[in-house]
């Protein structure tokens, strides 16, 4: 099991613009993926819940309700397809 990252170190040392995420990784000894979430975490682009989504557009709702038709259409014509002869019912 590896050793808890110092958050603390790694905000100070990030707040050094000539240092890369790499040096800073060094320094703190993490590893600069450590580094790399802890500034995108300072960013607030850590996670997914924060972001905003825009509603589905008329031409978003558009092109799905036509995708769905394609795909369901697709399947229900494979289904009334006529048996291959010799291959009935098996």
């Amino acid at each position: 099991m590896s050793a808890p990252v110092d958050r603390e170190l790694v905000m100070r040392l990030l707040q050094d613009d000539s240092l890369s995420f790499r040096e800073i990784a060094r320094r703190a000894n993490c590893s600069d993926w450590s580094v790399r979430s802890i500034a995108r975490d300072l960013d607030g682009n850590g996670s997914s819940d924060s972001a905003t989504s825009e509603p589905l557009t008329l031409s978003g709702c558009a092109v799905g309700i036509g995708v769905a038709i394609l795909i369901f259409g697709g399947l229900w014509l494979v289904a009334r397809r006529r048996p291959l002869p010799g291959r009935e019912s098996m």
